[in-house]
């Protein structure tokens, strides 16, 4: 286990983070969402979810959740509690030494007899997520994205919804669930995270009495390579619904803070990934061929997706224009204002998430899991640096590789 303390005076809130890293695995993605589930909604002090909000009304209204995060090769389970730095409080309660007990509590001692879960506890979790599954499929912007994403990634672990699968799901025991919160607890590598206007040593005492055990910490690489393939994927598929999508897959293998990464965050900004991009301009306000037009860059598995929904009637022509915007950055058809506009945009949602406590946690997450932090300045600093040809470079390294199409004409 190891502790990271940022002491600030930018907040009245503390914000402390145990993170649970394991290494990607396909076989494990569902029970890790379920178990995040189970253990935010009970545990053996607070055995009900009212018993739980009671005991955060009691701590002047804190917050408390636990998320699951897929970023490239490792898979974050986030146990997180928000709650107003007691320095601001009249009385001066030890807040600080309770959230730490609520987080032990929460994490070491969940609601489970003889080797597993609570039973109505874990069929209500599973239910609930097992209907969250199921909801997907009406969600078709999301649906395209998954389906996308299922064609594109040859590995199984990233092709899998960060959330899991129905088909695990329905496998999962509480027995089964039971034994592999306990290898959680005894191998994944501990990060704790602690944020706010807090006391260092009183941070590193309260952290000591988390009772982790010795381990190893991850030790592969963080990012998730594939080789480009000769023959783009493509799949279609029906549905009766009135909106058609239009999802495309890139190859564009720079990584997170890697040589290439600020041009990269500049080409996907003025490709499709900021309001007054290529892609909104050109696809959705010029030709009218979309109801919307963007897209994502993922620097932790080296891909760019392009999302859309159209008129089924408008595949060709919306798949061509885009292509075309592509094909135009490759060829440095890049204005100075497309340019200078996007640095700026850039920049600015940085500056405007530093006054996030959430983004800072989060940041200081991935800092430690690239052994690596950069300041605010030299971040500016670097994406300043990017010129013109950097960004032309990084459009030329971008390879399509995948379609999926779902034709949503009613008939």
């Amino acid at each position: 286990m190891s502790l990271t303390v940022t002491p600030t005076e930018q907040f009245k809130t503390t914000r402390i983070a145990i993170a649970l890293i394991e290494p990607l695995n396909s076989k494990a993605i569902t029970k890790r969402m379920l178990l995040a589930n189970v253990l935010e909604a009970a545990s053996e002090l607070f055995p009900t979810q009212k018993a739980v909000a009671e005991e955060l009304s009691k701590m002047y209204g804190a917050g408390f959740g636990i998320t699951v995060e897929r970023r490239g090769n490792v898979h974050i389970l986030n146990c997180v509690f928000d709650c107003v730095n007691e320095r601001y409080l009249a009385d001066k309660e030890g807040l600080l030494k309770g959230a730490f007990a609520f987080l032990k509590q929460c994490i070491f001692e969940p609601l489970a007899f003889n080797g597993e879960f609570d039973h109505a506890t874990f069929e209500r979790q599973k239910k609930n997520l097992g209907f969250y599954m199921q909801t997907v499929r009406d969600d078709k912007q999301l649906y395209a994205a998954l389906a996308l994403q299922k064609i594109h990634f040859s590995d199984e672990a990233q092709k899998s919804p960060s959330f899991g699968t129905y088909e695990q799901l329905e496998k999962i025991t509480p027995k089964a669930l039971y034994d592999y919160y306990t290898e959680c607890i005894r191998k994944d590598q501990i990060e704790v995270v602690v944020s706010g206007n807090v006391d260092k040593i009183e941070c590193e005492k309260l952290a000591r009495e988390l009772p982790f055990t010795k381990r190893q910490a991850f030790s592969g690489t963080l990012f998730y390579n594939q080789n480009s393939r000769l023959k783009v994927n493509e799949k279609d598929e029906h549905q009766p619904v009135v909106q058609g999508k239009l999802d495309l897959a890139y190859s564009l293998p720079v990584y997170y803070r890697e040589n290439g990464y600020y041009a990269a965050l500049v080409f996907n900004g003025i490709f499709g990934g900021l309001p007054l991009s290529k892609l909104f301009m050109n696809v959705r306000e010029k030709a009218s061929l979309a109801y919307y037009a963007n897209s994502s860059y993922d620097s932790f598995r080296g891909f760019v997706s392009v999302q859309t929904g159209i008129q089924a009637k408008d595949k060709n022509a919306t798949r061509e224009i885009i292509s075309k915007q592509l094909d135009d950055m490759k060829n440095g058809e890049i204005t100075q204002q497309e340019f200078r506009d996007t640095k700026e945009a850039l920049q600015n949602s940085f500056l405007s998430r530093l006054d996030s406590p959430a983004n800072n946690l989060e940041q200081n997450l991935v800092n430690i899991l690239m052994k690596k932090s950069v300041s605010v300045q030299e971040w500016q600093k670097e994406l300043n640096a990017v010129n013109f040809e950097d960004v032309v470079e990084v459009a030329r390294k971008t390879e399509l590789q995948s379609i999926y199409f779902l034709d949503g004409e009613v008939s």
